[in-house]
């Protein structure tokens, strides 16, 4: 099992993992941004792949608004495998990225009430809940993690 760079041939396995998260994590209507955000790629993209099949993608941008946060975006595991580690192996990778970047001094995401205590385990604090954000009953969690100051020391 590898984490890797997004490959146009990757979209269609993407879409599928999508789909498997259809209506639980993410809603339907949101496809087509997904599908956007594929054709688009406003900042690097992952997938967690096994012999050719994705278990899991994930990846960021660089924040519009503030130009020192990297924003995760569209992080999802097969919903078959959650709770597999796959969500962490891959949470783990791309701050690993973006902590390699000096652009960067935070981590923005916005999630559910759901799955908020899984990215509190790698640090992230809750800024504000918007009740019913996403939709009747599912609400809109945004969190920041501030990323260790950069070793200096030569």
């Amino acid at each position: 099992m590898i984490v890797r760079e997004y490959l146009p041939s990757d979209r269609p396995r993407c879409l599928a993992v999508f789909d498997s998260n259809g209506g639980e994590s993410f809603l339907d209507s949101e496809r087509p941004d997904f599908e956007n955000y594929l054709d688009t790629m406003p900042g690097p993209y992952f997938v967690v792949d096994e012999n050719d099949v994705i278990l899991a993608c994930g990846g960021y941008a660089a924040n519009i608004h503030e130009p020192d946060t990297a924003d995760l975006c569209w992080g999802m595991v097969r919903r078959d495998l959650q709770g597999t580690g796959l969500g962490k192996l891959l949470v783990a990778a791309r701050l690993e990225r973006i902590e390699a970047d000096a652009r960067f001094r935070h981590v923005f995401l916005k999630t559910s009430h759901e799955t908020a205590a899984f990215y509190e385990r790698f640090g992230f604090v809750t800024e504000q809940v918007i009740e019913h954000g996403i939709t009747e009953g599912l609400h809109r969690v945004d969190m920041r993690l501030t990323l260790p100051a950069p070793n200096t020391a030569a």
